[in-house]
């Protein structure tokens, strides 16, 4: 039987994998299939891939930061 994996699992993978930047994170919300953006105290965004164990920052145009 296959086992169902929630975004909170995603989550706590992320905080395992990645325990320094999982301390500066405020909030995360589901991106995708089997992925989720990671919200920090800076602004700053990630996006974390579950399935290739993958993180990687987003950059803003600086037109959304005007």
């Amino acid at each position: 039987m296959k086992q169902k994996i929630m975004f909170s699992d995603i989550y706590k993978d992320f905080k395992i994998r990645l325990p320094n930047l999982s301390k500066r994170a405020t909030y995360w919300k589901p991106r995708g299939y089997l992925s989720i953006t990671v919200y920090f105290e800076d602004g700053s965004q990630m996006a974390y891939d579950y399935l290739y164990k993958k993180a990687s920052f987003i950059v803003m145009p600086e037109t959304a930061l005007a």
